[in-house]
């Protein structure tokens, strides 16, 4: 297994600049998620590391090995990589067994050793049982897997996965990231995964690396990123979020377009965004730090999502499913904010959180 080091990295197509200064360490066994929105530089970052793009400057080492600098420059075959793409890119004309076999074909092993590694790696990702069996009678979930163990049964130092999943359905999607998860565990393999789905990122990485427009905006693990962005975009990015504009004087927050306040103890004075997460604000019929009406809530089973009016602004709560059952529209509630993000009011709302395509 391998770390990984990219240093100052820099790349543009047709003088569009797709990433720029790049810099990132990844440990040795370490599972790392580029996470973004479509156009942001994920894909030609993973695709740099493969050795199936070339830097405008930088470097990137794996190991101790430098495999992309101004001087150097090592072919995907030689940095000790697998990858699994989007497309499960499985041969329909194969079994199992012989797409698996194929790297380890190609380098010309015994057939004795072909077969020790294809079982190996086809007893990891669950797989034994469909060795004779050819793409079409597999499903999604099974076809990925095929490709995901072709991608590991040579042994490599560093796995590089470009949205494995996002071809599967949503109830295959989850269960497949913890099968991923599972067995980078278990292998204790260097893993760089991109994705622009949040909850995959957050449920199988041990950091988050959140790129937009070309630039890394946070490196941090997932409850790090998720309960202290560093700017709008991050919190925005990373779960459900509402934005209130307002100021702070005299020790309170005076939230625009309401005549309530909310306490604060921190040192920030004048004009503020704040950033607030549905799930993590109370909804009560008794007391509260702010006094609305309930305007609409939804039934999704597991919660209810409400929307209620203080002054003239909505609070989107997310609230425990039977509050749909207990609480009508019209119905005067209080809310207590449990956790306020804040951030400085220094530009346009819009632009911040605007994602360049």
């Amino acid at each position: 297994m391998a770390s990984i080091t990219i240093r100052n990295v820099n790349k543009s197509f047709d003088n569009t600049m797709v990433l720029k200064d790049f810099n990132e360490t990844i440990a040795d066994g370490e599972f790392v998620t580029l996470l973004g929105p479509s156009g942001c530089g994920k894909t030609t970052m993973l695709r740099m590391i493969a050795g199936f793009e070339r830097p405008d400057t930088g470097e990137i080492l794996i190991g101790d090995k430098v495999v992309s600098s101004g001087k150097t420059f090592l072919p995907p075959e030689k940095r000790g990589i697998g990858m699994v793409f989007q497309s499960y890119a499985v041969w329909p004309h194969m079994t199992v067994f012989d797409n698996v076999a194929y790297p380890l074909t190609v380098q010309k092993l015994k057939k004795d050793a072909i077969r020790q590694e294809v079982e190996r790696v086809l007893e990891i990702v669950h797989l034994t049982q469909y060795a004779e069996r050819v793409p079409s009678q597999l499903s999604g979930g099974q076809q990925q897997r095929v490709a995901l163990a072709r991608a590991l049964v040579a042994r490599p130092q560093v796995l590089l996965l470009d949205e494995p999943l996002s071809n599967l359905d949503a109830k295959l999607r989850e269960s497949m990231r913890f099968e991923i998860k599972e067995i980078q565990t278990r292998l204790g393999i260097t893993v760089i995964y991109v994705t622009h789905d949040q909850a995959e990122a957050m449920a199988m990485s041990d950091r988050i690396v959140l790129i937009n427009d070309g630039v890394v905006q946070q490196s941090a693990s997932p409850a790090e990123l998720y309960d202290h962005p560093i700017n709008q975009f991050a919190a925005d990015f990373l779960g459900k979020v509402v934005f209130l504009k307002g100021e702070i004087r005299d020790g309170r927050i005076h939230p625009d377009g309401t005549d309530q306040t909310l306490r604060y103890d921190g040192n920030r004075q004048g004009r503020i965004e704040l950033a607030l997460r549905p799930e993590r604000i109370s909804l009560s019929t008794e007391s509260g730090e702010l006094e609305g009406v309930m305007v609409s809530r939804f039934y999704l089973g597991d919660v209810s999502d409400c929307r209620v009016r203080v002054g003239s602004v909505d609070f989107r709560v997310i609230a425990p499913p039977e509050t749909f059952y207990r609480l009508n529209p019209g119905d005067r509630v209080f809310l207590t904010l449990r956790e306020k993000l804040l951030f400085d009011e220094d530009g346009s709302l819009e632009d911040k959180l605007r994602i360049r395509t």
